[in-house]
């Protein structure tokens, strides 16, 4: 098992964070999480300015995940790396 640790710096036009869906659709496909549960991840990420830990079931899937953060549209706000 692998973690991703997640920062996300917002950008906000009003109760909406802009660009987030397709990280929440990337944390869905390589993490196996549920729909919510990136949602989830990514709100506490934008809005409370947390940095999570994103469980993965592989050192793959998390390399693909880090790959697939750097190609969304909010990839410049975005911080993430992998730990053990």
């Amino acid at each position: 098992m692998s973690i991703l640790e997640l920062a996300i710096e917002a950008e906000l036009c009003g109760p909406i964070s802009m660009g987030t869906v397709a990280v929440v659709r990337a944390l869905v496909e390589f993490s196996g999480l549920p729909l919510e549960a990136a949602i989830a991840l990514v709100d506490r990420c934008t809005f409370a300015g947390e940095r999570v830990a994103v469980p993965l079931p592989s050192d793959a899937a998390a390399e693909a995940l880090l790959s697939a953060l750097q190609r969304v549209p909010a990839a410049p706000r975005i911080s993430a790396s992998i730990t053990s």
